[in-house]
This record gives structure tokens, C-alpha cells and sequence, in this order.
């Protein structure tokens, strides 16, 4: 049991801010409320374009997700705590075979990885080479 299930996903992509956010509202079954924001039976999501983000420091260390173009918080509403986990890890699932590179921050991130068989590590590794061999 967590004390807190809000999370942050750090997203790396070449889309555009309308299409990525399509895509997250699609992926989650999910209708938009705001400008930035989708809510589900589940959970409320922002989706952000990353303040931090610059092109050159992207470059540099596509690995760096800090530096990533978006990012999501997602909160839960009124939720089960492994069914929220679980709904959460299918995003992240969904968003990588979608050739996305998505990296989680919260206090459940170790199992979701598990869920998702990820080594944050290797697949940060994975990530770079493969941006590598884009360039």
C-alpha cells in the first residue's frame, strides 16, 4: 500500500502536442476535459509539454529524460490501488510500442517496471543506442 499514487511519466517523442495527446486520450478510453487534461473512470491526467525541454541538451544525452519534450501527472479517482497500477502500466506499455520513450517517477515505479519487465537502466541504454543509429 503507497501513501501517495499520483505519478509523473517523462514522454520522449517526435509527435506533435495534439496528436500525442489523441493518442494518450485513446489509449486510456478517456475524454477531454481541458485544454491539457483527460479524465477516465480511473484517474485525471495533465498532459504537458516539459518546460525543461531544449532541443540542444536533447542532442546531447537523448537519454536525459529531465529534458524530455512532454510529460503527464496522473492522478487516481477513487480507484483500487493494483487496478489503477495495473491500468497505468498498460499506458506505459502503450506508449512504448508506439516507439515512445517513457520513463515513470513515483513510488510504485519498481512495480510497474516489474509489470512491464523493464530494467530502467537497460531500457534507458536500449533507448540511446537505438537514438544513436536514428542520428
Amino acid at each position: 500500500m503507497y501513501d501517495n499514487l499520483y505519478c509523473k511519466v517523462f514522454i520522449d517523442t517526435d509527435m506533435d502536442y495534439d496528436s500525442l495527446f489523441e493518442l494518450i486520450k485513446n489509449c486510456v478510453a478517456g475524454r477531454k476535459h481541458a485544454i491539457s487534461f483527460i479524465i477516465t473512470d480511473w484517474c485525471d491526467i495533465s498532459v504537458r509539454r516539459n518546460k525543461e525541454y531544449k532541443q540542444q541538451q536533447h542532442l546531447i544525452d537523448a537519454t536525459d529524460f529531465l529534458y524530455w519534450r512532454y510529460y503527464l501527472d496522473i492522478d487516481p479517482l477513487n480507484v483500487d490501488e493494483k487496478l489503477y497500477i495495473r491500468r497505468v502500466s498498460k499506458l506505459l506499455k502503450d506508449l512504448r510500442e508506439h516507439g515512445m520513450g517513457v520513463v515513470i517517477a513515483c513510488e510504485f515505479e519498481n512495480e510497474v517496471n516489474n509489470m512491464l519487465g523493464v530494467n530502467y537502466c537497460e531500457r534507458l541504454e536500449e533507448y540511446r543506442m537505438a537514438k544513436e543509429l536514428e542520428k
